[in-house]
């Protein structure tokens, strides 16, 4: 049967198929956004395209969103990929996907290499429908794989309801953005000239006027008025279209009537089988029956032995038709269906639907169903955990079973406010003190992750001090106040009670007290920039609990300049992610934000900052977002970009609610820097004052990074504050002394006491040990400060050799306000460099605008490299291969990796590079 065609909707047609074309014609990829009110034709619309790219040999996928597998992540995008005659995946390849389904990144990492493979022999068209429904996870999907699949011909065709859709975030791609309007009146002349076969008369005109060019209300309109012409009944058209539907309804068989509330209630397709299963009373399925009324209402449609409310109107129609307690009862008995069947997330949302104070088997598989998306989507686990503890009563035996389960996802989840709460009452109800002990001592662990530390104190202090506890509850306690204590007390006090806990923990044997007291022992080392004490806690801890506590082993190896040894690690975990989850935990990343921003890979950095900000928001990980926009901060204030420094500062309080004392240290830091790139030198001091003052009794390593001290000296330098100068000169000789052989922390001691002393000889030493470091931004400050000093020691050539060998570093990095600042000591002295002239005309846009590193990357992806492909090449995240092709496309001028070879081999300048 032929499509009738789609009236009124010629031109924003055209706008779509354009999109889709040029996927065809020159393998760019795009995003077409359709948006307007309900029963405008957005689904007609997608339809449509989908059909005409079919006919253009492009393989169309199509996913809907709706309101019941809004608790299923990424249930829209990954089921797309095996809709339609030709999946665009094989069986096998699917379940590979879905064995992802809870670690969102490693579950982009597969999408994304899937639909690469599809690609590469044919564009592909993927059209969500009701994208106001999506999910956290898929719009997560949707915004990574848009940067993932750059310049592939993959079209995103999303429709939602939502006129200013931000389903796209901050990703900058090709967007078409049409917004339906309504149909006018010869538009729906045409629709009613299809429909009935004969132009309608004036009196037709008038009841589709009703429809305020609606296109689905025409089609209700017109579809009355055949049904009544048929049946010899009135033609009057309701003004209202839930009146019309609750007037179809009633007019069916009660059991009909009760099939189509099934198919309503049930949120998405159901198999006609399964429908029958849950209509309460049967139901004939013979000719003529009520099924068949049922299926001939025109409320429902059947596809494939699936049966679908005829439109999301409809649907909506059908349940404001049914009492309450009947959509009540109908969601309740899907879960009922769902959990027997073992799906615990299908039956999720018709419990949460369901659910009623007393429910106690509604609330266990909403718990379920929490546990169960836990690390995949961690607000929605919370709002069911929360939603499941709020559901039992307390005099309900499975009450306290289910609060503690509520309490451990809402820990898990970084939900510390309502976990304490529900901790809070679960103590209301108990009086049994080592119960009391082991809630409180969850309690804790969610005020550690909130940062309500004192709190945390004032918690667990009554508990301990009762001596009623077991050993075991005990130390899990004292572990606890051992671990708030390192973000609360001077270094040394909290070591030695870190250290105690750490004993009694290993007394009693109990896993739970020792992870907690190793981790406060590791963190009190840190703070006290004793890193090799740390290492050693955070290695025990990772044999307690797995790839969990890796980042800060990693990160304690980056400390004591072991950067070689920090690579293996994350590498191991690289090539261990196809058959590992570790890869994606959101602390990993950070890890390897931190090893690149180290080693002066900046656009690697930032790259890895973009993605874990993104991850953060949707993981609720804000601790890993912090420090990502930190890194941020630090490449801009570097590039001399204050502006956009100042930016990111100011959005660190709309995308980051920690505690003070977490957020503090590191932003306190860039407040200064950032003061003192503005030229606010003594404002600049004033902020970091306090930072250096408090460094040798911090509670944090900030003010103890190597990279801290040149910055601070050089700015008390500036201001011609020596007491500040002399602290940071005394905190960096405690640092070295506590990081023996550590060039890094070493060479920054001897560089600061030898300018301070006026000691030539010794600022040479500390050149020659800072050359040492694997940071690069402290190779270049010790070249650049004996440099200088030689300089004004009238030793200019070798001064020139130094500054020179320090401009190079801070050239590599991108450094370019210290890589100024040394051209311009050089240019008083005489010198001149034919590339400070290259570096400062590089051209904006084509082939010579393209740094190094964009440079090889183009090179790879002209030569047919997918993005996994060429990271692997040039020993980088596929993250930082999509931040540098952003840029290679935007400079370039192409859309596509087609017409990206086609630049590459037409750039003569390329020959000479491959």
């Amino acid at each position: 049967m032929q499509p009738r065609p789609l009236r009124g909707r010629s031109e924003p047609m055209e706008r779509a198929l354009a999109v889709v074309r040029a996927a065809n014609r020159h393998g760019s990829g795009g995003v077409v956004l359709v948006s307007g009110t309900a029963g405008i034709g957005k689904s007609a619309l997608l339809a449509e395209v989908c059909r005409q790219a079919e006919r253009m040999q492009i393989q169309p996928a199509l996913g809907v969103c709706d309101p019941i597998d809004q608790v299923s992540p990424g249930a829209p995008v990954i089921t797309a990929l095996r809709t339609g005659a030709e999946p665009l995946v094989g069986a096998e390849q699917y379940e590979h996907v879905v064995d992802a389904l809870h670690e969102p990144l490693l579950l982009v990492e597969r999408i994304a290499s899937a639909l690469e493979s599809v690609s590469a022999k044919k564009p592909v068209l993927i059209a969500i429908d009701d994208v106001q429904w999506a999910d956290r996870v898929s719009k997560f999907l949707i915004r990574m794989l848009l940067t993932r699949l750059l310049g592939l011909p993959v079209v995103w065709l999303l429709a939602t309801r939502d006129q200013d859709a931000d389903i796209l975030g901050s990703v900058r791609t090709h967007l078409e953005h049409i917004r339906l309007t309504p149909l006018t009146s010869a538009d729906l002349a045409d629709i009613a000239q299809d429909r009935l076969g004969h132009p309608p008369d004036e009196r037709t005109r008038r009841f589709l006027d009703a429809s305020a060019g609606n296109p689905l209300l025409a089609l209700d309109v017109l579809d009355n008025l055949v049904s009544a012409a048929a049946h010899g009944k009135p033609d009057t058209v309701p003004e209202e279209f839930g009146t019309a539907i609750a007037r179809r309804l009633a007019e069916l068989p009660d059991a009909s009537r009760a099939f189509i509330e099934v198919v309503a209630v049930s949120g998405r397709a159901v198999s006609v089988q399964e429908a029958l299963r849950l209509v309460a009373e049967p139901i004939g399925s013979g000719r003529g029956g009520p099924l068949a009324a049922a299926l001939d209402s025109g409320l429902i449609t059947v596809t494939e032995q699936n049966v679908t409310p005829r439109h999301d109107l409809v649907r909506e129609a059908v349940l404001a038709a049914m009492p309450d307690h009947t959509v009540r009862t109908l969601h309740r008995r899907f879960a009922e269906h769902h959990l027997g069947a073992g799906q615990a997330l299908l039956a999720a949302p018709h419990a949460r639907a369901a659910a009623t104070r007393g429910d106690v088997a509604g609330a266990l598989i909403l718990i379920a169903a929490a546990e169960q998306l836990g690390t995949a989507s961690p607000q929605d686990a919370g709002d069911l955990a929360a939603l499941a503890f709020g559901t039992v009563l307390p005099e309900q035996t499975e009450w306290l079973d289910v609060g503690r389960r509520c309490l451990s996802v809402l820990c898990q989840t970084q939900r510390a406010r309502e976990a304490v709460a529900v901790a809070d009452v679960l103590l209301a109800h108990v009086d049994d003190a080592d119960l009391v002990g082991a809630v409180e001592s969850e309690a804790a662990r969610a005020l550690w992750l909130g940062g309500r530390l004192g709190e945390l104190l004032t918690r667990v202090e009554p508990v301990l001090t009762a001596d009623s506890v077991t050993p075991a509850v005990g130390a899990r306690l004292t572990a606890a106040r051992a671990l708030a204590n390192t973000r609360l007390m001077a270094g040394e006090p909290a070591a030695r009670e870190a250290t105690a806990a750490l004993e009694v923990a290993r007394a009693c044997r109990d896993k739970d007290a020792l992870v907690l007291a190793l981790h406060a022992v590791g963190e009190a080392a840190r703070n006290e920039g004793r890193h090799q004490d740390a290492l050693k806690s955070f290695r025990e801890l990772r044999t307690l609990v797995g790839p969990l506590r890796l980042a800060e082993e990693i990160t304690s190896l980056q400390f004591l300049d072991r950067y070689d040894h920090a690579q293996l690690l994350l590498e191991e975990v690289r090539s261990d992610s196809r058959n590992s989850t570790r890869s994606i935990l959101p602390a990993l990343h950070c890890a390897q934000m931190w090893q690149d921003f180290n080693l002066g890979h900046s656009v690697d950095a930032d790259s890895t900052a973009r993605t874990l900000v993104e991850l953060g928001q949707q993981l609720g990980s804000e601790v890993y977002a912090l420090d990502a926009l930190i890194v941020r901060i630090s490449v801009e204030l570097l590039r001399g970009n204050t502006r956009s420094a100042a930016a990111l500062l100011a959005q660190t309080d709309e995308l980051v609610d920690t505690d003070d004392g977490v957020r503090n240290p590191g932003l306190t830091v860039m407040r200064g820097w950032l003061s003192a790139g503005q030229g606010d030198i003594g404002q600049a001091i004033e902020v970091l004052g306090p930072v250096a003052l408090g460094a040798v009794s911090s509670c944090s390593y900030w003010p103890l990074w190597p990279c801290w001290m040149g910055l601070f000296f050089e700015i008390g330098t500036a201001g011609a504050n020596g007491a500040f100068s002399e602290v940071v000169v005394q905190v960096a000789e405690l640092a070295a002394t506590r990081n023996p052989g550590v060039a890094s922390f070493e060479g920054v001691a001897l560089s600061l006491r030898g300018r301070a002393k006026g000691d030539l000889p010794m600022i040479a030493e500390s050149a020659s040990v800072l050359a040492r470091s694997p940071r690069p931004i402290l190779r270049a400050y010790g070249a650049d400060v004996y440099g200088r000093a030689l300089l004004a020691d009238g030793q200019r050539d070798q001064a020139l050799e130094l500054l020179d060998r320090a401009w190079d570093d801070y050239h590599r990095m991108d450094a370019r306000v210290y890589r100024d600042v040394v051209q311009q000591a050089m240019r008083q002295a005489g010198a001149r460099r034919s590339k400070w002239s290259t570096a400062a005309t590089r051209p904006e846009s084509g082939w010579a605008s393209l740094t190094a590193a964009e440079r090889r990357v183009a090179l790879l992806i002209a030569d047919g490299h997918s993005n996994r492909s060429a990271a692997g090449e040039l020993g980088v995240s596929v993250n930082t291969v999509g931040t540098h092709l952003r840029m290679v496309f935007s400079k370039l001028g192409v859309q596509s990796r087609v017409q990206l070879a086609n630049a590459v081999n037409r750039d003569e300048t390329t020959a000479t590079l491959r």
